[in-house]
């Protein structure tokens, strides 16, 4: 795949986080009905990925499905990226708002130390926000952890 760019429906929200801390650009709809899901699939060039079984067996959109298999999300991460052969890059991970999948901009400390508690403004030296959700990320634990744990179950190119 030239861009990997993913739909997933509404049973697959924790896949769809992953592959954004993944710098995947993943669509997740909790609530869309399955034609729309299927037309922005088509209009945006976007594989989709379900659980549905209804969505399975249809001949007319076997080129843009992954029917996922597994139930836990770090397994369906890995069913998605050996299906796709997809290469994950350092650079790539954690652009993306894990939220609603907009692209991440850096901020300065300055900007935002009165959006974040007094700890995380005092010990943490660069962050990001979500111009769509106004979200801001920073890389404390939270992020320590997702990497180790993208580092023991993924291979990073």
């Amino acid at each position: 795949m030239k861009e990997s760019k993913f739909i997933a429906d509404m049973m697959l929200g924790k896949l769809s986080k992953w592959l954004r801390i993944l710098g995947f650009d993943t669509l997740y709809y909790r609530d869309i009905e399955k034609d729309k899901l299927l037309a922005l699939a088509v209009k945006e060039n976007r594989q989709i990925l379900t659980r549905k079984t209804s969505l399975k067996d249809r001949k007319d959109i076997k080129n843009l499905l992954l029917f996922i298999k597994e139930n836990d999300p770090v397994k369906q991460l890995q069913e998605v990226i050996e299906h796709y052969n997809l290469k994950i890059k350092p650079q790539n991970v954690f652009t993306l708002c894990l939220i609603c999948n907009q692209k991440l901009k850096e901020i300065s400390a300055e900007l935002i130390k009165d959006k974040v508690p007094d700890y995380v403004a005092n010990t943490q030296k660069a962050f990001s926000f979500c111009p769509h959700c106004k979200r801001i990320f920073w890389k404390g634990t939270h992020y320590e952890n997702m990497w180790q744990r993208i580092k023991e179950t993924i291979k990073i190119q």
